[in-house]
């Protein structure tokens, strides 16, 4: 439940917190089909008191929340699928966003939305507003939601190169767990294999050969390249997803990815990049959200 109604509604009526929770429980009893938060929104209205739609960071977003106002970066998109809904066919996309907290992903139906998302670039900005925030049924993540009276705006950044320079920079040995930072080094090897990351494209659970619990249903497939980073005192680590590895790779279409691996070993490259700690060694692994490669002589 939104605490700052409860706030709003205990101010307005001189009533204790406690009393307001059993007063919504009682509610909850004569009325067991409305969930508590639509009957904390029936309470709000009954003492005027207006929902307000605020500006929040990801890390925020941990329940069912209404009236969402979030700025973010689009950090991956999954493509559209298509799913019969009460007889009716209809599109739904999911999206991930980002911003420095954080990420969570988005869920929209709307045609519109649908065709913005997929014009846009990974990196680019994106503004939502009334957006709102629920579990997702199948795997319990919270998911931000686009409904009818959602908005959203996408914004071009700029160049990769010089958007990573915003970043500090640091050494390998100088990140720390949850930390961005920009680092210069070179790639002193990438990985052929298991190229690609397989999900289940409803619970986004990874799998093999198809999802345990969504049999027969679609499969999304990421593109994956691993590798060593190095600069020049510590080597770690570091994964490159989607629209980053094919920066990194510079494929074409048509382009055999495994034939370009060797080629850009022990390239320099400056590489913005999200460190997370490795419970199974204690090190850290790095995951790319930003690369530039830079020119250089001997």
């Amino acid at each position: 439940m939104e605490e700052w109604i409860i706030d709003k509604i205990t101010e307005k009526n001189n009533k204790s917190k406690e009393e307001i929770i059993n007063i919504i429980n009682q509610r909850k009893a004569q009325l067991p089909d409305l969930t508590e938060d639509a009957i904390l929104r029936m309470l709000a209205t009954e003492n005027g008191i207006i929902p307000i739609k605020r500006d929040y960071k990801i890390e925020e977003i941990k329940q069912k929340i209404n009236h969402v106002n979030i700025s973010a970066k689009i950090k991956r998109k999954f493509p559209p699928r298509t799913v019969t809904v009460k007889g009716r066919e209809a599109r739904v996309m999911n999206f991930v966003i980002e911003d420095q907290s954080g990420e969570i992903p988005v869920v929209t139906w709307d045609e519109n939305y649908i065709d913005k998302i997929m014009k846009s670039r990974d990196g680019e900005s994106i503004s939502i507003a009334n957006a709102y925030a629920k579990e997702n049924p199948f795997n319990g993540i919270i998911e931000l939601n686009l409904g009818n009276g959602s908005a959203i705006s996408i914004s071009q950044t700029e160049s990769p190169k010089k958007e990573i320079e915003k970043i500090e920079y640091k050494k390998i040995a100088e990140i720390r767990d949850g930390e961005y930072a920009n680092i210069s080094g070179f790639i002193t090897r990438l990985f052929s294999d298991d190229i690609y990351l397989i999900r289940c494209s409803i619970c986004k659970k990874k799998v093999d050969v198809e999802c345990e619990i969504h049999k027969d249903k679609a499969l999304s497939k990421t593109l994956r390249i691993r590798g060593i980073l190095d600069d020049g005192l510590y080597s770690s680590s570091i994964t490159f997803f989607d629209k980053q590895a094919e920066e990194l790779l510079e494929l074409s279409q048509n382009q055999e990815i495994k034939s370009k691996l060797n080629d850009i070993s022990f390239g320099l490259y400056q590489v913005n990049v999200n460190a997370k700690m490795n419970k199974f060694n204690d090190n850290y692994s790095l995951t790319a959200r930003k690369v530039a490669s830079i020119n250089y002589t001997l």
